[in-house]
C-alpha cells in the first residue's frame, strides 16, 4: 500500500510516468473499485441519492475507460492500456481524495478559499492527465495538456446531458 502511495505522488508530481506501474489487471481493477468508491462519496447528496451518485461514477470511469482504449487501439498503442487506464485511476484518486476535505469546507461555508484550492486541484488534475496522455501517446507535454483539457470538456458535457443538474 506504501508503494502504491509512493507511486501516487510521484506520478502526480509528474516524476513517474504510467509505463512505470506494474501491467496489473488487478491493480486496474483495484483502482476502478476505489475510484468508484471515492466518486460516490464525492457526489452523493440529499437531492439525488445514492443511486444516482453511483451511476454517474459508473458511466464517468466507463467513458474513461473506453476513450483511453479507443483512443490507444487507433494509433496502435493497445499493450499499454492497462498501465495507462491505472496511472489516469491512481491519479485521480489520489487527487479526489485531496479534493475530499475542500468539498466538505466548501459545502459548510461557501468558502472561496475551498473553491480556489479546488480551481488549483483541478488545473493540477489536468497537468497530471496530459502528463499520462503525453506518455501513453509519446506526445509533448502541451498536446497532452490539450488532449486532457479537450476530453474533459467533452465528458462534462456529456455528463451533464445524462445527469442533468435541477435547478
Amino acid at each position: 500500500m506504501k508503494a502504491l502511495l509512493i507511486s501516487a505522488v510521484e506520478l502526480c508530481l509528474l516524476r513517474r510516468a504510467p509505463q512505470d506501474l506494474p501491467s496489473s489487471i488487478f491493480l486496474l481493477q483495484l483502482m476502478v473499485v476505489l475510484n468508484l468508491l471515492v466518486g460516490i462519496v464525492m457526489v452523493v447528496d440529499a437531492q439525488f441519492g445514492i443511486v444516482r451518485a453511483v451511476l454517474e461514477n459508473l458511466f464517468g470511469v466507463a467513458l474513461m475507460l473506453a476513450v483511453i482504449y479507443i483512443a490507444l487501439s487507433l494509433r496502435s498503442k493497445l499493450p499499454r492500456f492497462i498501465q495507462t487506464a491505472t496511472a489516469m485511476l491512481l491519479s485521480g484518486l489520489f487527487l479526489s481524495l485531496l479534493a475530499l476535505p475542500l468539498v466538505a469546507w466548501g459545502h459548510r461555508s461557501e468558502s472561496a478559499e475551498s473553491e480556489l484550492l479546488l480551481l488549483v486541484l483541478f488545473i493540477w488534475s489536468i497537468v497530471v492527465l496530459g502528463h499520462i496522455i503525453r506518455h501513453a501517446f509519446e506526445l509533448p507535454l502541451n498536446m497532452g495538456i490539450a488532449a486532457a483539457l479537450l476530453y474533459n470538456l467533452i465528458a462534462w458535457n456529456l455528463m451533464s446531458l445524462i445527469f442533468p443538474v435541477a435547478v
